[in-house]
């Protein structure tokens, strides 16, 4: 049986942070395999779509990739960071959905 995801060390996380921030693709499939379930069923729950889901978490996860340079302005943890983006994504679905 496996930890659950919140259960990961953040200390762990941290590392695997630095190290794609010097470029190391392979610390991002390791947080994704860490994390790509939760993050999955949050944004599943708020956009009710597979097809919106997938591209929610897959823009998420290109974030993060993206900002591992920089630290999250609020201190986040990954968990933390990945929820507010997939949030903030979810949330433009629904509002560009409500337009059309």
């Amino acid at each position: 049986m496996s930890l659950p995801e919140r259960a990961w060390p953040a200390t762990a996380d941290a590392t695997l942070v630095a190290r794609m921030a010097r470029g190391d693709r392979t610390a991002l499939v390791e947080l994704m395999a860490r994390y790509r379930t939760t993050a999955y069923a949050l944004a599943y729950a708020l956009l009710v779509n597979p097809e919106d889901t997938e591209s929610v978490v897959t823009e998420a996860f290109d974030d993060l990739w993206q900002r591992a340079q920089r630290p999250d302005p609020d201190g986040n943890s990954v968990h933390g960071r990945l929820t507010s983006v997939i949030q903030l994504l979810a949330q433009r679905r629904i509002e560009a959905r409500a337009t059309r």
